[in-house]
């Protein structure tokens, strides 16, 4: 319902490189941008964008589109919903046709979720809890009422449906609360309630500060979980998100270096302190999304965890993930009896930073507390597996040669008990002319100078159909060109893209759109091309005829046959 010509406006004004740069870390490459993939799991970036052509490509899952499809796809929007989002980053007003507009299933939960936001904070502010306000987060846990807004923390209420009936005015049914994970079914009362109740409540943002989730902390002693958490819903993966990292990732990205708490306390006690490079793991070890996920952004990361066992082993558990995600890991060893909640508001930043100087590399953490002079053949067998093990997670040959020879000095053994065949694990990168050697390199690599729309172009679609490719896939997409170019007066790619709906024609053409030409050599190469098809068309109808024409003779069909020989003639042939 929204004009077309304001979603033109809109794509114009757009730099999808600015757009995906602010969810992803890029590194300039010539004119385009690399990146590691968001939407697989790999250690070499295969991950392409291009700023002339406004599309994005990753050259190892296959994934591609435009800036509209980035959004609907990394951060779960509908279309209508990431042209609202570019438009409100553009200035651009939106003048919507049509009323009684249904939202999509996304848009629900995301109001939903706007709406419980919007319940437990104000909630938090009423009289009756103003001790939870006053006494618990201000005075124990020490949380400055700026922060307190920032985050937009809240509480949940006591009674067993309080937010049920406070949504029901808000347009919100049951259903919908239970999709959204804010609401639970009781199977022998037949009834429903809230799923947070009496909990001080943190709100989860997706990186389009959107809240998906909810973290509640228990406020009773009574209870016997110290958090609830919301479950996994179509928003909301736990295991692909870390808090904090939407309000954080500019000074992650400014500074190249992240600090990883566990808790929500320790990420806002950070905060405050004035150390703003830092996500919390909501204490589970970290999960290989999430890893990757930090290394869009960052290149060494510190754990900051408790300085009890508990909270050193934690630090262990996520060392296997960072590795394996390309990032450098330190480990930030605070005073005995201290967690980073209490550092930070006892000492503030000069004490944070000064830990962080004092921090130790993984290999020196690892081994810190063993007697390695006294210890077995097999304890010092196991650290040397476990360490090639991590060895062979880094990608960089460089980088895993050097982690080696640390680890070979630490554990005072032979470095050739970490070199062996199997060092290093291969890029899931493929090569940039994957789907050209599968298909019909002269097609696929004609297309790709038409989207460079050389100044041939029209002479080009007289000569050549989409009957003559051999390739079903790249005729498609090639009588979508043709369409555009009569429709528009040229072949524009990131716009292209929206004519189809299947994932593998999309992926095809932003590869094809992705091959980068010389825009001196583009028009030679395109007539060159368009010469080989023509000779290739030529051949195939003169096979054709000449089968025919045998056939036609041996039939003692004479009128036929003849007829074809004119027909051979008239093609030169």
């Amino acid at each position: 319902m929204i004009p077309q010509e304001t979603i033109e406006q809109i794509r114009q004004v757009t730099d999808i490189a600015q757009v995906i740069g602010e969810f992803i870390r890029l590194k300039r490459k010539g004119k385009n941008y690399e990146a590691l993939c968001p939407f697989h799991t790999e250690k070499t970036p295969s991950f392409k964008i291009s700023s002339v052509k406004q599309i994005y490509h990753c050259f190892g899952c296959g994934k591609g589109g435009n800036v509209f499809t980035f959004l609907m796809e990394h951060e779960k929007m509908s279309f209508i919903e990431a042209v609202r989002y570019l438009a409100r980053r553009a200035n651009i007003i939106i003048r919507e046709t049509g009323t009684d507009v249904k939202r999509e299933q996304l848009e629900k939960l995301n109001y939903a979720h706007q709406v419980a936001l919007d319940y437990f904070h104000n909630l938090l502010f009423q009289n009756r809890y103003q001790q939870v306000l006053e006494n618990y987060l201000k005075q124990k846990r020490g949380i400055q009422l700026d922060n307190i807004e920032f985050f937009r923390l809240g509480l949940s209420g006591e009674e067993w449906d309080g937010f049920i009936k406070y949504a029901a005015k808000k347009d919100l049914t049951t259903d919908d609360l239970l999709k959204a994970g804010l609401a639970v079914y009781n199977e022998d009362k037949k009834s429903y309630y809230d799923r947070f109740r009496h909990r001080l409540m943190f709100p989860i943002f997706n990186l389009s500060q959107k809240p998906i989730a909810f973290g509640g902390r228990k406020l009773k002693k009574t209870d016997t979980a110290k958090y609830v958490n919301s479950p996994e819903t179509p928003l909301y993966s736990k295991s692909n998100l870390l808090y904090g990292l939407n309000f954080a990732r500019d000074h992650i990205r400014e500074t190249n270096k992240v600090f990883v708490v566990e808790g929500y306390f320790d990420f806002i006690s950070l905060w405050q302190a004035g150390i703003k490079n830092v996500v919390a793991s909501s204490g589970t070890a970290f999960t290989i999304q999430q890893a990757r996920l930090l290394a869009r952004f960052a290149e060494e990361v510190f754990l900051f965890f408790d300085a009890d066992s508990a909270g050193q082993n934690a630090a262990l558990r996520s060392v296997d993930s960072l590795y394996d995600a390309g990032l450098e890991v330190k480990v930030v060893m605070p005073p005995p009896g201290e967690d980073p909640d209490s550092v930070a508001q006892k000492y503030g930043r000069d004490k944070i930073e000064e830990l962080q100087t004092d921090a130790l590399g993984f290999i020196p953490f690892r081994v810190k507390s063993i007697d390695l002079p006294k210890a077995g053949i097999i304890a010092r067998e196991k650290l040397v597996k476990e360490m090639k093990a991590l060895g062979d997670k880094i990608a960089d040959p460089t980088r895993r040669s050097l982690f080696y020879d640390e680890a070979a000095q630490a554990l005072a053994v032979d470095i050739r008990l970490f070199q062996s065949p199997t060092g290093g694990t291969l890029s899931a990168r493929t090569s940039a002319t994957g789907n050209r050697d599968q298909l019909n390199r002269i097609e696929f690599d004609f297309l790709s100078l038409l989207v460079s729309n050389p100044g041939t172009i029209d002479e080009i679609f007289q000569q050549i159909s989409p009957d003559d490719f051999d390739s079903k896939k790249l005729s498609r997409l090639y009588a979508a060109m043709i369409t555009q170019y009569k429709d528009k007066g040229q072949v524009i790619a990131n716009k292209l893209i929206e004519n189809f709906a299947d994932e593998e024609s999309i992926s095809l053409l932003t590869e094809i759109a992705s091959v980068d030409w010389e825009p001196a050599t583009v028009e030679v190469e395109a007539r060159k091309f368009t010469q080989q098809l023509l000779k290739r068309k030529q051949k195939k109808i003169r096979a054709r005829l000449q089968k025919e024409l045998a056939q036609a003779e041996a039939d003692g069909d004479h009128d036929r046959a003849n007829r074809i020989l004119e027909e051979l003639k008239s093609y030169g042939l």
